[in-house]
This record gives C-alpha cells, structure tokens and sequence, in this order.
C-alpha cells in the first residue's frame, strides 16, 4: 500500500511538471468565442441575484457566525494525497465568522481529535487538547482548507460580488439543464493570481448546484499546483432560518461527473447552526487586527 502511494506521488509529480508553465482555463466556449459582453453581464448577474435570493442568502449578513458538524471523507489514492487533514474521514466541528475568513476547526475524532486549528486574518494557530494556543508556520493544505470550507458554504453570496460576471451559456447534466455563469477577478483570461468560477444555475430547481473552479494556490507545494481545477456539487439543501444551506458538498477532481460516487471527497453535515457562539471565540489573540473578506 505504502509503495502504491509513492508511486503515486512520483506520477503526481511528474505530471504537475508538465503544467507548470499552464495556468487552467475553465471558460466556456461562449466566453472565448464573444468574451465580455454588456447583454451577458447584465444576463449573468440577473441569474445569480436570482438564485442567491431565491436560497435566502439576502438574509445571511443578518448572521454574525455560525457553526456545523460534519464527516469529511477523502477517497482513493488522490484522495491520501491531496487530503487537507490528517485522516481519511473524520468528524469535525466548523465554526466562522459571516463574511470574513476568520475560522476554526476542532477534530471530534481521528489522529488529531481534542486540537483546533484556526485562521485570524489569515494568521495560522493551533489549539492543542490541553487548550495552548500557538501562532505557527501553518501547513499550505491545512490553512487553505480552513478558508476553502468557507468559501464553499457562502460561495453563492461572494460570487455574486466579483468583479467580472457573465452569462457563459448553458450545460447540461444528469438529464437537468443549467445556466452558466463565469465569474473572476482583474481579467477574463487565465492568469496565476486569480481564480475563475462557473456557476451552475438549475433552470428549473432556480438553485446553484454545481460550481466549477481552478485553484491557483500551490497548495500540494509542487510545480503545476496552479493549474488544478476542478468542481463541487451542492445538494439535500434544508432550510435554516430562512436560508436553503446544502447539507451535502461534494467534490471531483477537473470536470463534473455524471456519477456522484466518483468524487475525490465529500462533506456530509450533521447539523448546522447560526449565531450559536460569540465571535470574540475566533478572536484567539485580541492584538491582531479583524479578518476581512479578502482572498
């Protein structure tokens, strides 16, 4: 087992050497083809403001914090090395300030269970069993899923605000129709400093199902980090206090499967709680100034 997973890693490697000049493009054919247009911008946000007031996101600002447990479970031979926490599968508790990147995540059970790791504006710190609190050199995978968590359950509510938005055509998957909405920053081509986005609207459900994505952070540390893209499927949305929150992320390494149970990993939330702690909890050092909503 030990041997298959370092053979792996030396493919991995081999290959992200090949990409290390690339940067992904995820744009749609529509994108490339006509780019920018006033008629798709306007298209294109009036489908997001659509879906982000249809989940009751317009509500979510009202919310200073909240909370969820959870299962994370990681899959296959991709799924040991590109896990963003210790173990395989774990049981965690998520805790975040509403439209920051100040968060916390505490291991219920696993190699770790009883510490916390956390961000403070973006300032890395572990809480060990014995509740020490210490600032650190974090890990690149570790302190990116922190954030990533985050961005994944508000995603809808921080696409809408970027900067460049546009109707990208439609798609189709699992026999269900879309409206595609391409999102980024600073330019529509691909670039190192910025993700790009595409949203998945269901044209009948009015929901945001499914988001594409690249990742430009070198998060696995290895040349080709940057051109990794991949996808997230939302589902079983239920209602908490007003706002439709999808109980279920699930995760696919580059495009979308029409197959659910080929995904590299998947969150499964147990529970999920608004304002059920204060947000001084994530305020581990007081001197530090308060997490804004960058990236």
């Amino acid at each position: 087992m030990k041997k298959s997973i370092i053979n792996f890693g030396l493919i991995l490697s081999s290959f992200s050497l090949l990409l290390s000049s690339c940067a992904s493009d995820i744009r749609t054919p529509l994108i490339k083809k006509e780019g920018i247009k006033a008629e798709n911008v306007k298209r294109g946000k009036d489908i997001l403001n659509r879906a982000w007031k249809f989940q009751g996101l317009d509500k979510l600002q009202e919310h200073k914090t909240y909370s969820f447990l959870a299962e994370d479970t990681w899959k296959g031979a991709i799924g040991r090395f590109s896990k963003v926490w210790p173990d395989d599968k774990l049981n965690m508790e998520f805790k975040y300030k509403t439209g920051t990147f100040d968060g916390q995540v505490a291991f219920i059970d696993g190699s770790r269970e009883g510490e916390k790791l956390g961000l403070q504006n973006w300032n890395y710190y572990e809480i060990d069993s014995k509740k020490d609190t210490v600032f650190k050199e974090p890990d690149p995978k570790i302190k990116f899923g922190i954030a990533a968590f985050q961005y994944f359950g508000e995603m809808l509510d921080r696409l809408r605000k970027a900067p460049i938005i546009s109707y990208a055509g439609e798609g189709e998957l699992r026999g269900q129709k879309y409206d595609l909405v391409f999102c980024t920053w600073n330019k529509p081509e691909p670039h190192k400093e910025a993700d790009q986005y595409i949203a998945w609207v269901n044209q009948s459900t009015g929901l945001m199902e499914f988001t594409q994505y690249t990742i430009r952070e070198d998060i696995l540390n290895m040349p080709g980090s940057k051109a990794a893209y991949g996808g997230v499927e939302f589902s079983n949305f239920k209602k908490v206090d007003g706002i439709l929150i999808p109980f279920v992320h699930t995760v696919y390494v580059f495009k979308l499967k029409e197959k659910q149970e080929k995904n590299l990993h998947q969150l499964v939330i147990k529970s999920f709680e608004f304002d059920s702690f204060d947000s001084k909890e994530l305020e581990v050092d007081p001197s530090l100034e308060k997490g804004g909503n960058f990236k």
